[in-house]
């Protein structure tokens, strides 16, 4: 996002917002353009109408704000128990096809399952345990790989750490 864009979003907030009156308006601007440099404007915008037609607080959001109902918009994951039903199925066949079967599954359930062999082992239980305790423990699994992941798609690509490591910040000198 360009600073330009990001006066039109600035200038969107005061007017929403009554009595949000930065202190200083042009380094509110310079903030706000700086850490939002790496969105599009549309995501952006998009998520600032958002915000105004959904918040009922009257206080004008916070960049995190945004970002997080960013974030949010890009985050399709499956509910979890539609999840461990690719999970059950995969379980199935988890005594001579673990690692098959576990390649087959969204990498976010693979994260919550750990590896092949947690497959083959739930294979192995009687069914009774897999369908109370191993379905609770995966779906506290799953819930925290998503939570997780919706967290890191409300940050620009450049900061995303999931498949490299997140650069850092670096001061500005003066």
């Amino acid at each position: 996002m360009t600073r330009d864009e990001t006066k039109v979003i600035i200038r969107t907030i005061c007017a929403a917002y009554p009595n949000y009156h930065p202190a200083d308006l042009s380094d509110t601007i310079e903030i706000w353009a700086a850490m939002l440099t790496d969105y599009d404007y549309k995501q952006v915008a998009a998520a600032l109408k958002k915000y105004i037609l959904s918040n009922s607080t009257g206080f004008a959001p916070s960049i995190g704000e945004l970002t997080t109902r960013i974030g949010e918009a890009e985050s399709n994951y499956m509910e979890p128990l539609a999840a461990w039903a690719l999970v059950y199925k995969a379980i199935k066949n988890g005594n001579y096809g673990a690692e098959e079967e576990y390649n087959k599954l969204p990498p976010e359930i693979q994260e919550a399952i750990g590896d092949p062999s947690n497959i083959r082992e739930m294979a192995m239980m009687e069914t009774q345990t897999v369908n109370s305790v191993e379905q609770s423990q995966f779906i506290k699994a799953y819930n925290t790989v998503i939570s997780r992941r919706k967290i890191d798609n409300a940050l620009p690509p450049s900061l995303r750490i999931y498949g490299k490591e997140p650069e850092r910040l670096e001061e500005k000198d003066g």
